[in-house]
Order: structure tokens, then C-alpha cells, then sequence
């Protein structure tokens, strides 16, 4: 008969129903040293450890998310990036207050994953020698429309640097990783005060999140920085 993968497991419910609202958990992430959305306990994987996790994780690929109640005594496990920010953000408190809230959220958030998803896969299809040829098209493409469509709508919200209301959500978080992550390729000019006033706005928002700057400044935060830098160029 066939087994469920651990982290499939339906007897695990009940475990995720007691954690779901905990907010004093311990976390631990495993992933290899690039960024990820915020800091936890991070498991960092090299090519010689990845072998012998691989076969563990549900579909061979990380990240894996694990997380432990303040009494050691429950375990749940999560696998793929988007549901483990999902469920975090849900923990948190970044998906809004009512169903509208969490659906513009949801929406704004899964057309950002789009956009960059994408952009990522046109751009970085090409060789280094081609990238600058074809960057122009691929930006038109992708990197513009989003950029606008979501001006449009954090404008419409106040320009108060959030998607919703006058709330952190999970999708300032995203679109201040992705803006940063785009930056780069579309150019450092693209996303202004004057340019752009309400993702400026949201940009600058996120970044004085104390938690989140004093992040960046570490050591750990900057290692990762340089890592992206050399294999992404972002």
C-alpha cells in the first residue's frame, strides 16, 4: 500500500490546527544561502549535505520548513516556498482582517509571483552575452506592466505603502522583495520617489520595518546578498 509522504500525512491535522495560531514557535528553514522572506533558524544545504537530504524532502527540492512548539513536544513540517509564506503569513497576521482583505491580498501577491516568475524565465534563458540584447523586450513584457498595474493600485489605496488598508500584508513584503530583485535588471532609476511615488512609497515602507533592517544588517544577510549577486546578479 502506499504511504502518504510525511509532510502529506492527514494525521498531522490536528498538530497544524494547535500550531496554526502559536506565535512563540521556534522555526527552522532549509534552503540553500540564497535570501528567503524573513529570518529564522536557517539550515543551510551544500552540493556535498544536498545529496543525502534530497530523497527526505517531498518533491526532491527545498525549501523545507519546520516548526516546533515552546514545549519541544509538537513538529509540523512544510514544503514549497509559497505555501510555507501562505501559512506563515496567516500566523502573522499579514492576510488582512476579512475574506475581501485576504482575496486582494492573495491576488496581488499571486500576480507578483507571476510577473517575476516570468521576467526570471525570459531573462535568464538567454546567455550573459545575449541578456543585454533582449533585455529591453523581456522588461516591456513583464517588468513594466506589473510595475503599473500596481502604481495604479497602491496609488488608489493612498499611497500609504500598503496593498491594503494601512496594514503590513504579505504582499508589501513580496513586492518589496521583488522590486529590489528587479532593480538590477530594469535599472536603478526605474522605481523612484519621482517616478513611481506609491511602490517608492511601499519600498521605503518595508525597508524601516525595524526587525527587517536590523536583518539586513547582518553578517549572514550580506553573505547571502553577495551569493545572489555572483550566481543572479541581484
Amino acid at each position: 500500500m502506499v504511504q502518504y509522504h510525511e509532510y502529506f500525512d492527514p494525521a498531522q491535522a490536528a498538530a497544524f490546527n494547535e500550531l496554526s495560531t502559536k506565535r512563540d514557535s521556534t522555526f527552522e528553514l532549509t534552503y540553500w544561502g540564497f535570501h528567503g522572506l524573513g529570518k529564522v533558524e536557517n539550515v543551510i544545504i551544500t552540493d556535498e549535505t544536498w545529496g543525502s537530504k534530497k530523497p527526505l524532502a517531498p518533491f526532491g527540492l527545498v525549501p523545507t520548513f519546520k516548526e516546533t512548539s515552546s514545549n519541544g513536544k509538537t513538529v509540523i513540517q512544510i514544503a514549497e516556498s509559497d505555501a510555507i509564506e501562505r501559512y506563515l503569513a496567516k500566523k502573522f497576521g499579514l492576510f488582512g482582517d476579512n475574506a475581501f482583505e485576504e482575496t486582494v491580498i492573495n491576488t496581488f501577491l499571486s500576480h507578483t509571483n507571476s510577473a517575476i516568475t516570468d521576467l526570471f524565465a525570459r531573462y535568464y534563458h538567454y546567455s550573459k552575452e545575449d541578456r543585454e540584447s533582449k533585455k529591453e523586450a523581456v522588461i516591456n513584457a513583464t517588468a513594466l506592466p506589473w510595475l503599473q498595474h500596481h502604481e495604479r493600485h497602491l496609488t488608489a489605496n493612498g499611497s500609504n505603502g500598503h496593498y491594503v488598508g494601512d496594514k503590513l500584508s504579505l504582499a508589501d513584503l513580496k513586492a518589496s522583495y521583488v522590486i529590489k530583485a528587479l532593480l538590477p535588471i530594469i535599472g536603478e532609476d526605474t522605481v523612484t520617489e519621482a517616478k513611481t511615488p506609491a511602490l517608492w512609497r511601499l519600498k521605503t515602507t518595508i525597508d524601516k520595518i525595524p526587525t527587517l533592517a536590523a536583518w539586513r544588517a547582518t553578517k549572514e544577510y550580506r553573505a547571502f546578498d553577495d551569493l545572489n549577486r555572483e550566481l543572479l546578479g541581484y
